[in-house]
């Protein structure tokens, strides 16, 4: 049906010395059936604690991300090792194009992984490139105003988000931003408080809606919050070490779920809880990334500092025990 409508995938006549790979990601109505299922899964009090990895497998949510991320991989893989152009397509080509696409730069370009270079990325293959924002995420729309099967509505950006997250979460000094930056960015893909995410093409955005001079611009307010940069992101070494390319296996086996976002309005505990003592300031986000390396080295060297005064004072008290034990002996004789 996509092909008579002149969409499809691409006939490999057309390109000499080439071969097509399918990848097998749902499209938009699977997305949106998975994404329904995880955040009920998520939301009911009466999900099973012992069976939860189980049934959030069960949701295709997971797999989903996989195999996004596996494309992406495979796609960063052949330009950096083999040195080949890649054409990607999908049936319309501003969904799943868009998201192997910028995940692919974001493991081949370290300018992609700092705050300026990531909204960059954002701008180009989501933005640009004409991802439909407003149909996707039906800003402003009842819930039926699309048609009964809910028409052109799905989380594609925020599934990107949760790949983008995989990422942060297993390799988070190659990333200026942490997790807090990208939960904070999720929340405001439906919130319409910024124009940044708003309409479905530039033209709407820049001649229909006058976006940018009516609204506040998202990446300005992300870049105000300190909070959400990584203090241990080395931008030198980021730089000096180019390409992130994990093994596959290790990458795909470490997907876990995105807690932080999923469940985080979740009738049971799932995200750890803060460090006693901990303060949060009206900047930060209640939900925190369990990779929080530059909180565990901190605590790490307090907790170090610690025992090394014990261990002084202890030595200390052993050093004057001895002197006493001498003096007495000294006395006795």
């Amino acid at each position: 049906a996509n092909r008579t409508q002149g969409y499809g995938y691409e006939n490999t006549n057309y390109y000499r010395g080439s071969t097509i790979n399918f990848y097998g990601i749902g499209n938009i109505h699977a997305v949106r059936d998975a994404y329904q299922k995880v955040h009920a899964l998520c939301l009911n009090p009466n999900t099973s604690d012992i069976q939860w990895m189980q049934l959030v497998e069960n949701t295709n949510w997971p797999s989903m991300t996989r195999l996004i991320l596996s494309a992406s991989w495979q796609t960063a893989f052949h330009v950096h090792y083999n040195r080949l152009p890649i054409l990607l397509h999908c049936s319309h080509g501003w969904d799943r194009t868009s998201q192997v696409s910028a995940l692919a730069q974001l493991m081949l370009d370290p300018h992609y992984r700092t705050c300026e270079g990531f909204s960059a990325l954002v701008e180009k293959d989501f933005l640009s490139f004409g991802h439909p924002f407003h149909t996707r995420c039906g800003h402003g729309e009842g819930k039926n105003e699309q048609g009964g099967d809910e028409g052109q509505l799905s989380p594609i950006f925020l599934q990107f988000l949760d790949c983008v997250f995989q990422l942060v979460n297993q390799f988070p000094n190659f990333f200026e931003f942490n997790a807090r930056y990208l939960l904070l960015l999720s929340e405001n893909i439906y919130s319409c408080r910024f124009g940044t995410l708003l309409c479905d093409s530039e033209r709407e955005r820049e001649v229909v809606a006058g976006i940018r001079q009516r609204t506040y611009c998202m990446w300005e307010y992300l870049d105000s919050l300190p909070d959400l940069v990584n203090p241990l992101f080395n931008k030198a070494a980021n730089d000096d070490a180019g390409v992130l390319m994990m093994p596959l296996s290790m990458l795909l086996r470490n997907v876990t779920l995105w807690t932080d976002r999923l469940c985080m309005h979740g009738a049971k505990a799932t995200t750890p809880c803060l460090p006693p003592g901990t303060e949060l300031d009206r900047h930060s986000t209640l939900h925190t990334s369990v990779d929080e390396t530059a909180d565990v080295l901190k605590r790490a060297v307090s907790d170090t500092n610690m025992w090394k005064e014990t261990a002084l004072s202890a030595l200390k008290e052993v050093e004057e025990l001895k002197k006493k034990i001498a003096k007495n002996e000294g006395e006795n004789e």
